[in-house]
């Protein structure tokens, strides 16, 4: 599971200035301020690279119909299946920026918190999905974040790991085919602080 990542704004990486540079164009300058950096939580509204559109300012989690509940993570296993996501891996995928994600461990009755990217990493991708939701008259664009079980790294501290991909392998999610076979094996060191 990934219930929480980070997006820091690191002004050196011209990657990440552009990309809150686009988000926000495309919410407009009235809105710009509400693109959620640093620490991101379910519900915030955050940057995204949308499949055959570029940067855009989403909100993290699928509504789920009839409640308040939102699901903010599909399994890599499952996605092809479900129906919530059967439309979006077909054409929407979309890649969420991030420089960790966080994660709990439980060990003699306490949790510890963890931040996470690959080895030697300051900047990667999230795989993601995203589809248009229609609420009281209005559409909105909201995403979810991939998840498959965790590499021998990542066991010791969940079951779970977000799908990662580095800023130079975006067309293997973005592209026309894709498979997550091969973006799963790729990142196998991690770097976990505690936080």
């Amino acid at each position: 599971m990934c219930g929480r990542y980070a997006f820091d704004d690191i002004e050196e990486i011209f990657e990440v200035r552009t990309i809150l540079e686009e988000a926000a164009a495309s919410l407009g300058s009235d809105k710009a301020s509400k693109i959620k950096t640093g620490e991101v939580f379910p519900s915030e509204t955050a940057a995204v690279i949308a499949q055959g559109r570029g940067a855009a300012a989403m909100t993290w989690g699928y509504p789920l119909h009839s409640t308040s509940r939102i699901i903010i993570n599909a399994r890599s296993e499952t996605i092809f299946e479900k129906p919530m996501f059967k439309k979006s891996i077909a054409a929407n995928r979309c890649l969420i920026p991030c420089t960790g994600f966080f994660e709990w461990s439980k060990s003699q009755g306490a949790k510890h918190k963890f931040k996470i990217c690959p080895k030697g990493e300051r900047f990667f991708y999230l795989a993601g999905l995203y589809s248009s939701f229609h609420k009281d008259g209005r559409s909105e664009e909201r995403f979810v974040i991939i998840t498959a079980p965790a590499n021998e790294e990542m066991k010791p501290i969940h079951e779970r790991m977000p799908l990662m991909l580095l800023k130079d392998a975006e067309g293997d999610w973005l592209g026309d085919k894709t498979d997550i076979e091969a973006i799963y094996n790729r990142i196998t060191k991690l770097d976990k602080i505690a936080v």
